[in-house]
């Protein structure tokens, strides 16, 4: 079975040895990854293993340090109530004091078994013994001194030192191992003895701290002079396990330390999850592989069948006499057929690679050449193809007829296009002389009514002028410079050897868009203004030249200023009429000036008559009758200002004066409709350089339709009110009129600005008409919007905004508004609105 399987494989594997390198690579990269992969694989469970070995090493060392700060805590602890005991063996009261305070430290600390005092040679003054202690346990001697060499040992160590000192574990009979602590006690600078505690080391491994660990963990206390261990919480060995930490036990430091083991245990599933998930990988690749060396037989015999019909294409494309080019989307050559290389002189491999220029396009028509493929590029090639002249190897020219299509792959996206080539050098001679006998239709243009003007490019030589153009400009080219708005090219010399040099400066824009540029302009030594038509064509010589065509519209130019005049006035107008509406309220206005001077002037008199009026008092009511006076003067200025007002200019002006300005002639109506005005001035505002009269005229208008808005809708309460806002952003000044109206109707906004068109019973409709007008001439803009609450309409906005600094332009008066929508998109709000710096009632 295994021999047939050899086999099998070697007939497989044959033809894939023979194959190129290129599928060598595809056969055995994948067996190389799998490799890889595996190696990748044991290196990761290693890693998780080591991984989780260190983790339960430094969970180990955090418990146990936890465990050492616990027990040096508590051994603290007892090591001060010993200090304190000693402390009260000072006096004659605390020598009485003292089996008290031992029976209490016996009794709250379970390790302690034995506590003790001694007089500075040594003797027993005082002897407590736990309960766990046995009672005939031989620990004193006849002279009444602790019977064991360790007890003396620490005696004489804490009267040297003068400081609590420790003993390495010993081992008591019938009380098993302990450690032994002597506390000296001083008079002064004398030594008066010693405190002494015996622990029970079983009663350090039953303490609380010890009891937690061992609950994880294998605790063990091991004498660290001898290496034995004195007790231990597990039954078994535990001392080869793997993971370990060592510590000592303070504040037996120098012969207790305290060996805690962790109970680690064979891989869980996880890891051999891990082992598993190896295995079912590794077959998956292996049975991938196989599919891929049954994949490359197949790629390889559709490769052979793709090879034998890619040459039957090939040898079709090679009998045909027209000539085939392919070029990708960047215009760079992808492909040639014989015929196009038989046609230019080129060979394949001087054309394929190449991007432009390329090396059959004439020196002299390389802009012609370059218009024509990027019209090829932007898929504006006429259906009719090119008719172009192309350069062969050996310098000669031909005409030839280009036909273009888009190349498309097998996904259907496009890849380039494909270029036919036909030699159409004989059909272009007779086309020639059959394009001669259209000259006398050249008569045609010498009767229009518009000047027509050629000009060569290149040369700057002047090719064609009708009558008009003469009869205005003469027979030279200035005339066509001047309607083109452009100057003279300097004279550029043809150089033989390089002939693009004579297109060098030109607007290459303008030669691969073939839509005509369109300009007004006016020639002020005729007094005339032009409209202008220019575009690049293709004279009769196949050269690239510029044909302009200017036709005479004085005519509109007088009109639209005869219609500027009326819109002046229709301002003048509209200024008019809003005082007119206002004059009820005007007469108001002015009636309480002049009813307090009457009140200051009767009172005075009859004072005076009555000589009752002191002359102290006089010069304030006079003074309180001046400002009367000139409160009521300020009114009727601001009013004759407003409406005498008609020729625009422009000044420095704030925004602030604006405002206010406008707010002292609209509070009147305000006021009248009982609307309250809301005011927020953004800080820091710049000087704008406007007609400040103008700009009162928009706001004053929107505010007054603002609060008609509010009126007509019967608001009550806080929505009685209009807001307005003003901010700034990085180029313009934005006003902004709210208002809590009904809002705009749909079919309303479309026409809002156009003239005589009004939704009101006495409007003339020309208002927001001539406001647009004057934003625009502001080079501005004005739009209306409606602002909704939630998906509740409540109200309308109207925004409008001025240049922070205006760009030059001619003439000096806002021309009339054509009409137009209300689609403009909304202007950034710029800066945070700040506080209320106004409020109108």
């Amino acid at each position: 079975m295994f021999p047939i399987l050899v086999r099998r494989l070697r007939q497989r594997v044959r033809p894939l040895l023979h194959s190129r390198r290129a599928d060598l690579l595809l056969l055995f990269v994948p067996l190389l990854s799998l490799v890889l992969f595996l190696g990748a694989a044991a290196a990761l469970v290693r890693y998780t293993q080591q991984t989780e070995l260190q983790r339960e090493n430094d969970t180990l060392q955090r418990d146990s340090e936890w465990a050492r700060q616990r027990m040096s805590l508590e051994m603290a602890l007892m090591q001060e109530q010993l200090q304190s005991m000693a402390n009260s063996l000072e006096t004659r009261r605390g020598n009485e004091r003292f089996p008290a305070m031992a029976g209490a430290f016996l009794h709250q600390h379970a390790p302690a078994v034995v506590v003790y005092a001694t007089d500075p040679d040594g003797k027993l003054e005082h002897l407590l013994m736990g309960s766990a202690v046995p009672r005939d346990l031989s620990w004193i001697d006849t002279q009444h001194r602790p019977s064991q060499p360790m007890s003396l040992q620490l005696q004489l160590q804490a009267r040297q030192r003068k400081r609590p000192v420790y003993s390495l574990p010993y081992h008591l009979p019938r009380l098993g191992w302990v450690v032994e602590s002597a506390t000296p006690v001083m008079l002064g600078s004398q030594f008066a003895g010693t405190v002494g505690a015996v622990f029970s080391i079983d009663g350090l491994m039953r303490g609380t701290t010890v009891q937690e660990l061992s609950s994880r963990y294998a605790v063990a206390l091991v004498d660290r002079v001898t290496g034995d261990v004195i007790a231990n919480t597990a039954t078994g060995d535990l001392a080869r396990k793997p993971l370990q930490y060592v510590v000592a036990l303070p504040p037996f430091d120098a012969g207790l330390s305290m060996r805690v083991s962790s109970y680690h245990s064979a891989p869980g599933w996880t890891v051999r999850g891990l082992y598993w998930a190896v295995f079912v990988l590794s077959a998956l690749m292996l049975w991938m592989q196989w599919g891929s060396w049954r994949q490359m037989r197949e790629r390889l015999q559709a490769q052979e069948s793709l090879t034998r019909e890619t040459a039957f294409r090939r040898a079709m494309e090679n009998s045909l006499s027209t000539g085939m080019q392919a070029i990708d989307l960047k215009g760079r050559i992808s492909y040639v057929n014989m015929a196009f290389c038989k046609m230019t002189g080129f060979s394949e491999h001087d054309l394929v690679g190449r991007a432009p220029p390329h090396p059959y396009w004439p020196a002299r028509r390389s802009a012609e050449m370059a218009l024509a493929l990027q019209q090829t590029l932007d898929g504006l090639a006429p259906p009719s193809g090119f008719a172009l002249k192309l350069a062969r190897k050996d310098g000669s020219e031909f005409d030839a007829r280009v036909y273009v299509s888009a190349l498309i792959d097998n996904r259907d996206r496009q890849t380039g296009w494909v270029t036919s080539i036909t030699d159409i050098t004989e059909p272009t001679r007779i086309r020639q002389e059959l394009a001669a006998s259209h000259e006398r239709f050249v008569a045609v243009l010498e009767g229009l009514d518009a000047a027509v003007s050629v000009l060569a490019i290149d040369r700057d030589e002047q090719l064609y002028a009708n009558k008009l153009y003469r009869q205005w400009f003469g027979a030279s080219a200035h005339g066509h410079h001047l309607l083109s708005g452009q100057d003279a090219p300097p004279g550029v010399g043809v150089d033989g050897d390089d002939a693009v040099d004579s297109f060098v400066g030109l607007p290459a824009d303008e030669f691969l868009h073939t839509q005509a540029q369109v300009h007004e302009i006016h020639v002020a030594s005729l007094d005339r203004w032009f409209d202008v038509r220019q575009r690049y064509i293709q004279w009769v010589d196949a050269r690239v030249v510029q044909m302009l065509i200017a036709t005479d519209v004085t005519a509109r130019h007088q009109a639209e200023d005869v219609a500027r005049n009326q819109e002046e006035k229709a301002q003048i107008t509209s200024r008019l009429i809003a005082m007119g509406e206002m004059a009820s309220s005007l007469a108001h206005e002015l009636n309480q000036p002049l009813t307090a001077i009457n009140n200051y002037c009767s009172g005075m008199i009859a004072r005076l008559r009555n000589r009752s009026m002191p002359t102290e008092e006089l010069q304030p009511a006079l003074e309180k009758t001046a400002r009367q006076a000139q409160r009521a003067a300020a009114v009727i200025r601001r009013v004759r200002d407003f409406v005498k007002k008609s020729e625009p200019h422009r000044v420095a002006c704030r925004v602030q004066d604006i405002v206010q300005n406008t707010l002292e002639l609209a509070e009147i109506d305000l006021r009248r409709r009982n609307v309250r005005l809301f005011t927020h001035i953004a800080a820091g505002l710049p000087t704008l350089h406007a007609d400040p009269i103008l700009i009162e005229q928009v706001l004053l208008n929107l505010l007054r339709n603002a609060a008609e808005a509010v009126d007509k809708a019967g608001r009550s309460g806080v929505l009685r009110s209009i807001e307005l806002d003003i901010a700034q952003d990085e180029t313009q000044v934005h006003f902004i009129v709210r208002d809590n109206g009904t809002g705009v109707a749909d079919e309303v906004m479309s026409h809002l600005f156009e003239a005589f068109y009004t939704t009101k019973s006495e409007g003339l409709g020309i208002g927001l008409n001539i406001c647009r007008s004057i934003v625009e001439f502001h080079e501005g803009r004005l739009w209306a919007e409606n602002q909704y609450n939630g998906e509740v309409l409540s109200g309308s906005v109207f925004r409008f905004t001025l240049p922070l600094e205006p760009t030059p332009r001619s003439g000096t008066a806002p021309t009339g508004a054509a009409p137009r929508g209300t689609d403009l998109p909304a202007a950034p709000e710029g800066a945070p609105a700040a506080p209320d710096l106004h409020t109108s009632p």
